[in-house]
């Protein structure tokens, strides 16, 4: 998975701009980007939670799996955002151990670069 800050602007813009009914924000889109990166970095932990039953691939908010396929194919996945159930995803990334002290650092620096690039625009 390639996560880069410029190509975080670009999704996000072009999410919002194909969005019907589905607003996607820089905000859900840094969690989306901030759960793969951690998930990528460790995956042990996620298949512990998965081996003891705390999670399944069935728990995985719609949209995501297709999401996560295209990133690990380096594959520009902004037209999938506004299929992904974001509410879902907060209610997961929440719910996980190390959401405060692991997470939640992440997804706020994305988010605070996404929104320095996106002031400068």
């Amino acid at each position: 998975m390639n996560f880069k800050l410029s190509a975080l602007a670009a999704i996000t813009v072009a999410a919002v701009a194909s969005a019907a009914t589905t607003t996607v924000t820089a905000y859900d889109v840094a969690e989306l980007e901030a759960i793969m990166a951690d998930a990528k970095s460790h995956l042990f932990q996620y298949m512990l939670l998965v081996y003891s039953g705390k999670l399944s691939m069935s728990d995985l908010p719609a949209g995501v799996v297709d999401v996560a396929m295209d990133a690990i194919d380096n594959k520009d996945y902004s037209s999938l955002l506004t299929e992904v159930d974001f509410d879902g995803v907060n209610s997961m990334v929440t719910a996980l151990p190390w959401y405060s002290t692991r997470l939640l650092p992440q997804i706020n620096s994305i988010y605070s670069k996404e929104q320095a690039t996106a002031t400068l625009l």
